[in-house]
Parts: C-alpha cells; sequence; structure tokens
C-alpha cells in the first residue's frame, strides 16, 4: 500500500514557501490521480516542527531540522510495513535526513538515486550557507550530522546522483574521494539519458530503490516553482522518461522535494511533481489525462 508522509519543512533552505507544497501537491493534484490510478493510499498526519529553531555555529536552524527529520524517521518506521511504498512530500531537501535512514532501516540492501541539481554532501565545517538541504546525502553516507541520528547507513556503492551541474569544490572533492557515481548533466547531454539508466541498473541490480526527486533538477521552463531555479537541468522529456522507466525498478520509497508553490507560475510545479510522482508509482497524470477528466 502506498503510505503518504507530508513533511512541510522550509528550515533547511532559504525557500520561504516551500513548506506549502506537501499540501498543494496533494490537494491541487496529487489526491486526484491517485483517484484517476485507482490507487489506494493512507495520507498520514504532518510532521510537525516542535523545537525552536535555533542555530549551532554556522549551521541554520539545527536543532529543529533534527529533531524533524528524527520524527519523520519515526513516523515512516512506524506506518510502514514491508510491502508498503513511502511517498514523502517536502519541504525542503532536508527532509532527506528522515526518509532516507527510514528506507536504509526498513531495508538493509536498499540504495538510492538521486535525482538533484545539487550532491547534497556538504558538511558542517565546509558549507557555504549554513543550509542543512546540503548536507542529506553525505549524512546517509555516515559523515556530515551522522552522529546526530545514528542506524544503519548507505554505503558508497549504494548511491548514484543523476542530473547534477551545481557542484561546490568540496563536494567535488567528496564525491571523488569517496567515488560516489555520479551521471552529471554534461553526461546526460553527451550520452543521453539512456545512459544515466544504464548506471542505475548497474547500481541497483535487484536490491531495494529509494529515490529521491528534487524538482529543482529540472529546467526553469518546466519547474519555475523552487528555491534554487534551474537553467540547464533535465527537460521534463527526460525526466518523464526517467521515471517512468525507474518505475520498473518498483521503488520502495520515493521523495518528491523543493516544491514552492509561493514561487510557482499557475501551479505548473504543483501539478509536474504530481505527474512525476505518478510515474514513479507506475501510473499517469499527464496534461492530456487531465484535459480528458475536465471534458
Amino acid at each position: 500500500m502506498l503510505k503518504i508522509f507530508p513533511a512541510p519543512l522550509a528550515l533547511g533552505s532559504y525557500s520561504d514557501g516551500v513548506e506549502q507544497g506537501p499540501a498543494a501537491i496533494l490537494h491541487e493534484s496529487l489526491l486526484h490521480a491517485l483517484q484517476h490510478n485507482s490507487l489506494e493510499a493512507e495520507v498520514l498526519e504532518p510532521v510537525e516542527v516542535r523545537h525552536e529553531p535555533t542555530s549551532k555555529g554556522r549551521l541554520r536552524n539545527y536543532d529543529a531540522v533534527v529533531e524533524f527529520n528524527k520524527e519523520l524517521r519515526a513516523q515512516i518506521l512506524q506506518h510502514t510495513q514491508s510491502g508498503d511504498v513511502a511517498l514523502t512530500l517536502g519541504g525542503d531537501h532536508a527532509v532527506g535526513f528522515g526518509s532516507m535512514f527510514a528506507t536504509k532501516q526498513r531495508f538493509a540492501d536498499a540504495c538510492v538515486v538521486y535525482i538533484d541539481a545539487h550532491p547534497d554532501c556538504s558538511n558542517p565545517d565546509e558549507t557555504l550557507t549554513g543550509n542543512l538541504h546540503g548536507m542529506p546525502l553525505s549524512t546517509v553516507l555516515g559523515d556530515a550530522l551522522y552522529d546526530e541520528f545514528g542506524g544503519p547507513h548507505y554505503g558508497t556503492d549504494e548511491v548514484i546522483i543523476i542530473g547534477a551541474k551545481d557542484i561546490d569544490a568540496h563536494e567535488a572533492e567528496y564525491l571523488q574521494h569517496k567515488g560516489i557515481r555520479v551521471v552529471s548533466m554534461d553526461a546526460i547531454i553527451e550520452r543521453g539519458i539512456s545512459y544515466a539508466l544504464e548506471e542505475v541498473n548497474k547500481l541497483v541490480g535487484g536490491r531495494p530503490v529509494h529515490v529521491a526527486l528534487d524538482i529543482d533538477a529540472i529546467d526553469e521552463t518546466e519547474a519555475p516553482g523552487t528555491g534554487i531555479i534551474n537553467q540547464g537541468g533535465l527537460s521534463f522529456r527526460e525526466v518523464s522518461y526517467l521515471c517512468r522507466k525507474l518505475a520498473l525498478l518498483k521503488p520502495v520509497a520515493i521523495d518528491v522535494v523543493e516544491v514552492n508553490p509561493a514561487r510557482d507560475e499557475q501551479l505548473k510545479t504543483v501539478h509536474l511533481a504530481t505527474e512525476l510522482a505518478m510515474y514513479l508509482l507506475g501510473g499517469e497524470w499527464s496534461r492530456y489525462d487531465r484535459y480528458l477528466l475536465e471534458h
């Protein structure tokens, strides 16, 4: 069964309004799409920010973001069984701490397909912004803020990044040192989106898959409603094809994050997020589907 976990967090970034993302996705399109596809889902209560957002050194809103994610991880573990798919709706990408750690605790051999313009593998000593949404991947790999969470973490051979193009120098060094597989936008331009899928299939090899989709991986023409719009990101054709093919891997968990309705244009990004989520779930919610329902 599909379990949906709204995670309305904006404290991991500078993207005020991103906390509206889960409700907008659910009520503007996702619930309609699920009904259209005859998919049964349970929507859990949104995780709440329960702690004062105080900083720790250069790390913004540290306590609140960490505790939010501990609660998110606990909620996912409490409400999912082995056959369930966990869909986490952000919020900024700091919600990835809780969601990815939960998947690794549910499935010891889980791996992550991380679709993002940014590798999110910064650390407390070298972060340029102090924003925690830049650290979920390095944390679930056992570095950065790992000591705050504990539990099983991912190995370097269990993560692949797709669509990266904005990579800080220290992140590039970290990725090279760890040997993390990265299919950059340059590689996709040169070799096509099928190359990204070939690399994913090499990594996954039949293991449980967690797909983390940051909407800012997609070009600004299709995804204007996000914190850092992406000039030169994945096209709609590329990302929709990627999600349809990833659905064949039967993801056990999916994150859709960084949708900011306050910065959107006529819900364009909200509808895109739903469409891609449905593709990942093996369903449909294209503009043509919406057209047929409206007429």
